[in-house]
């Protein structure tokens, strides 16, 4: 095994040598996780906007089941996280029987403001999307707005609809 020399020569920009020791390496050791973590900091997160006071009903209708086998499940969120896969806070889901190729769904106390709906026909009764072996669902879906995407889920912005004070809105998703 070939030994470092003491003196490491850093190029022609430097007037002098540099002696490498061990307070030297605990120096550049420091700045450069010192720098590392600096940089991997984060902004804080953003604080989300205050909803409107009161509250509203949302009747969701799906249509466009291909058979009455099953369930529909549908989730209600008030902003992105977790959409769609209510993977975080869900304000209120849902698994209702098919008709005739149709369900209905609804929502109380839902508060003013932005939010969207996520369905799937669950056919198999085991309460996840099913996919195939690249990742493409196998099982129906749809979301509010009609939103889609051509690879993966809409954006919550893309599905979202708006709520007032008092409102009862009615929607309607296809499922596909």
């Amino acid at each position: 095994m070939e030994k470092l020399p003491a003196d490491i020569d850093f190029g022609q920009g430097y007037n002098r040598r540099m002696r490498l020791t061990m307070k030297n390496l605990r120096g550049f050791v420091f700045v450069f996780f010192a720098a590392t973590f600096t940089a991997c900091t984060s902004a804080p997160p953003e604080v989300p906007a205050a909803r409107p006071s009161g509250s509203g009903r949302v009747e969701v209708t799906m249509i466009g089941f291909k058979s009455d086998e099953g369930q529909a499940l549908i989730a209600l969120f008030l902003n992105g996280d977790g959409w769609p896969d209510a993977d975080g806070p869900v304000f209120a889901t849902a698994a209702v029987a098919i008709r005739d190729g149709q369900a209905t769904a609804d929502f109380d106390d839902v508060p003013a403001g932005p939010f969207a709906v996520s369905v799937f026909h669950d056919t198999d009764g085991d309460r996840t999307l099913d996919t195939d072996a690249v990742g493409i669902p196998s099982e129906d879906y749809g979301f509010s707005a009609d939103a889609r995407k051509m690879f993966g889920p809409p954006s919550f912005e893309a599905a979202s609809l708006q709520l007032a004070a008092g409102e009862t809105k009615q929607i309607a998703v296809t499922v596909k």
